[in-house]
């Protein structure tokens, strides 16, 4: 099943690379990843995953990536089959 996850994030060096680090490690296909900065504030970015997975991996992937340093939001914005 396809997600879409929007992550709020401090604009730090290696804070990607963590996220990205936690999807590959539980296996997730990462399909496509975008980050542009977040309303003309350079310290903040934002992030829109696309992923897939199976449907109770929702909460688990959302609660590992909130517990990082650096990321200030995630929420999952969109579902589709």
């Amino acid at each position: 099943m396809k997600k879409i996850i929007y992550i709020l994030l401090e604009n730090k060096s290696g804070v990607l690379s963590r996220i990205i680090g936690l999807f590959s490690q539980r296996g997730y296909n990462i399909k496509n990843i975008k980050v542009k900065p977040f309303k003309n504030n350079k310290k903040l970015s934002k992030a829109i995953v696309e992923f897939y997975n199976n449907k109770h991996a929702n909460n688990k992937i959302k609660k590992q990536i909130s517990k990082l340093i650096d990321v200030l939001n995630v929420e999952i914005i969109k579902k589709s089959i």
